[in-house]
């Protein structure tokens, strides 16, 4: 059980949950490294962020803002149990295209789109490639 605090000053709308490490553990036991991206489950809840630690902190505490918190459906003071689990390329992915700080969301789409636009010159490429005698 973790109970739910504010988050710092400096983390609200970074998308990022603090767990002191004796805490920050997955479904397996095996701490979950810091500056892994997650999705955070309490209840029938889910969300994506970042994980970090709680400096020279050893509170049974999750720290959110108020934007996960209204994701995850939880109050300060609300005791839950947080399930973490670390997620690939796609979840890191999609927490970057849902950030609430602009720099990870415009950096997700600039890099999907020239994803799209590098498929599209491939495509032309060999197109162009497959027109001659």
């Amino acid at each position: 059980m973790l109970t739910v605090r504010p988050a710092d000053t400096d983390d609200v709308y970074r998308d990022i949950a603090r767990v002191p490490e004796v805490y920050r553990r997955d479904k397996r036991g095996e701490t979950v490294p810091e500056g892994t991206v997650c999705r955070v489950t309490i209840g029938p809840k889910s969300a994506y962020a970042l994980l970090r630690g709680m400096e020279q902190s050893s509170e049974r505490a999750i720290r959110m803002d108020e934007r996960l918190r209204n994701l995850l459906s939880v109050s300060v003071g609300d005791d839950v149990e947080a399930d973490l689990k670390t997620v690939g390329l796609y979840g890191q992915f999609r927490w970057a295209w849902s950030a609430s700080d602009p720099a990870y969301r415009v950096a997700a789409r600039l890099g999907l789109l020239s994803v799209l636009l590098g498929l599209l010159g491939v495509v032309l490429g060999l197109i162009s490639l497959g027109g001659r005698p």
